[in-house]
C-alpha cells in the first residue's frame, strides 16, 4: 500500500533526508550481513578455484601413475619418405638397416575413353567382378555401371576418372589381381574396353604386386606397406623405394615421461602458488589474502609439500627422493623446480627405477610419490564425501541463510519506512490544521476590533 507523502511544507523539516538518516542507521546490521555474505562468496569461489587446480593435478599424477608412461617406445626413421614406425613397449631397443625395393600396390585397370560418361551405352548383360554378378542393361552409362560395381560389393571400387571407367583392387599385393569374367554371350567387358577379345586386361593402370624390402640384409616380401609382423612390437609404413638403406631405430620413450612429469610439476606449482597467494598477508599494502588464516587450507599445503619430499622406501634406494632424477624444492611456496637434462639421463638409463619412485610398478605395490600424492587429492576432491565438497556446500548454506536474514529485515525496514513516513504526515497535517486554526483566529480577533 502506497503511503502519501507530505515534506515539511509546514514544519519546515527536510522528511525525506531525516527519514533517510534513520532507515541508514536501522539498515546498518544489513550492510553488516552483505558484507559478511560477499566475504563468504569471495572464499567460496577461491575453493572452488583450488578445487579446479586439485582436478588438474588429479588428471596429471594419473599419467605418472601408468607404467606405459615410462616403458613406451619410439622409432625414429632416418628417411621418413621411405618408411616410418611405431613401436609399441614390448620392443626392443634396437637399430635397424631397412631398404625398400618396391611399395606393394593394388591392380587397378581402366574402360576405352567415352564421349560422356552419362550418356546411354546400349550395353547389355552380365559379367563378374571377382566372382560378384553386375547386370548391364541398355539405358546404362558409365556412370551407372561404376554405381552398380560398387554396390555388389566385389572387393573393388570403380570409379569415373577422365570419362573412363577405373576398376581398382581394395587390396594390394600379387594376389590383388581383379578376377574379370566377361558376359559370352554380349561381351560387355569387352565392349567397354576393359578386356581384349581374348579375355586379358587391355588398359592395366596399376600392377598387383607385393612390398619388397629387407630388413638387415633379410629379403622379406609381404601383401601390404604396413608391417607388423617383421619385427616384435614395430609396425612398419613402408612409404617408397629408396636404393639407400634408411637407418630405423627403436628406444625408450624418455621424451614422453619427461612431457608428463613436467606437466605435473607445472600443475603442482600453479596448486601451491595458488594457495600460497590465498593464504599471504602483504604487509606493504596491508592486505590479506581471501583464505589467510584457514588452517584446513594450510593442512592441504603442508600435506603436499610433504608427500613431493617424502623418500619412497619401497623405491629403488638409488632413485627413491624426486630430488635424485632432477626434481627439487625451489622456494618458500615450495614450488617444485625441473632439471630437465637430469631427468631425461635418469630415465634413459633407468625408466623402470623411475616407475617404482612414482608408484606406476606393483612390484612394489603401486607405493610411490604419484600415489600418495593423488591419495591425499581424492580425500579433498571426493565428489560428496571430500573435504572441498564439504566446504563449499557450508559456505553456500550460510550465503543461503544470510540472503533470508536479509530479505526478512528489508521487509521489517520497508514496514518501518512507511510508518515513519505516515508519522511524519501526520505531523504535517496536524501543523497544517494548526495553522488554519490559528489563521482563523486571527481573522476572528481582527474583526472583532474591527467593530468596536
Amino acid at each position: 500500500m502506497t503511503v502519501m507523502r507530505i515534506t515539511g511544507v509546514m514544519s519546515g523539516l527536510d522528511t525525506e533526508e531525516i527519514i533517510n538518516k534513520l532507515m541508514a542507521i536501522e539498515r546498518r546490521p544489513i550492510d553488516l550481513l552483505n558484507s559478511k555474505k560477499a566475504t563468504l562468496e569471495k572464499q567460496k569461489t577461491a575453493w572452488q578455484e583450488i578445487n579446479t587446480k586439485l582436478a588438474d593435478l588429479h588428471s596429471k599424477l594419473a599419467d605418472l601413475k601408468l607404467m606405459s608412461t615410462y616403458t613406451g617406445k619410439v622409432a625414429t626413421s632416418s628417411n621418413t619418405s621411405v618408411v616410418t614406425a611405431t613401436a609399441s613397449s614390448s620392443a626392443t631397443s634396437a637399430v635397424y638397416s631397412i631398404t625398400v625395393t618396391q611399395l606393394a600396390q593394388a591392380h587397378s585397370v581402366a574402360s576405352d575413353q567415352f564421349a560422356d560418361p552419362a550418356a546411354a551405352l546400349n550395353l547389355s548383360g552380365t559379367f563378374t567382378v571377382e566372382g560378384v554378378a553386375v547386370t548391364v542393361a541398355t539405358t546404362d552409362s558409365l556412370n551407372s555401371i561404376r554405381d552398380k560395381i560398387n554396390a555388389a560389393n566385389a572387393g573393388a571400387t570403380a570409379s569415373v576418372i577422365d570419362n573412363r571407367l577405373v576398376i581398382t583392387s581394395n587390396t594390394t599385393g600379387a594376389a590383388s589381381t581383379i578376377d574379370f569374367v566377361d558376359d559370352a554371350t554380349t561381351g560387355v567387358l569387352k565392349s567397354l574396353g576393359i578386356l581384349t577379345a581374348t579375355n586379358t586386361i587391355k588398359n592395366q593402370l596399376v600392377a598387383a604386386q607385393d612390398a619388397a624390402f629387407t630388413v638387415n640384409g633379410l629379403n622379406i616380401t609381404r601383401s601390404t606397406n604396413t608391417v607388423s609382423d617383421v619385427i616384435s612390437g614395430v609396425t612398419l609404413t613402408l612409404k617408397g623405394a629408396s636404393a639407400t638403406a634408411v637407418s630405423l631405430e627403436v628406444k625408450n620413450d624418455t621424451q614422453t615421461a619427461v612431457n608428463k612429469i613436467k606437466a605435473f610439476v607445472d600443475s603442482y606449482n600453479a596448486l601451491m602458488s595458488d594457495i600460497a597467494t590465498k593464504l599471504d598477508y602483504d604487509s606493504d599494502t596491508k592486505t590479506a589474502g581471501v583464505l589467510q588464516g584457514d588452517r584446513s587450507l594450510t593442512d592441504l599445503e603442508n600435506q603436499l609439500r610433504r608427500k613431493s619430499s617424502e623418500i619412497i622406501s619401497t623405491a629403488d634406494p638409488t632413485l627413491n627422493a624426486l630430488n635424485l632424477i632432477g626434481i627439487t624444492t625451489s622456494n618458500k611456496e615450495s614450488t617444485l623446480t625441473v632439471n630437465e637434462t637430469k631427468l631425461t639421463d635418469v630415465l634413459s638409463a633407468s625408466p623402470d627405477k623411475v616407475a617404482l619412485l612414482f608408484g606406476a610398478s606393483s612390484t612394489n605395490g603401486n607405493d610411490g610419490v604419484a600415489t600418495r600424492m593423488d591419495s591425499t587429492v581424492n580425500l579433498w576432491t571426493l565428489s560428496g564425501t571430500g573435504f572441498l565438497a564439504a566446504k563449499t556446500d557450508s559456505l553456500g548454506n550460510e550465503i543461503t541463510d544470510i540472503e533470508k536474514q536479509v530479505q526478512r529485515m528489508e521487509n521489517r525496514l520497508s514496514i518501518r519506512e512507511r510508518n515513519l513516513w505516515r508519522q511524519f504526515t501526520a505531523l504535517e497535517e496536524m501543523l497544517a490544521r494548526m495553522n488554519a486554526q490559528s489563521s482563523w483566529l486571527a481573522a476572528q480577533f481582527s474583526q472583532m476590533s474591527g467593530t468596536t
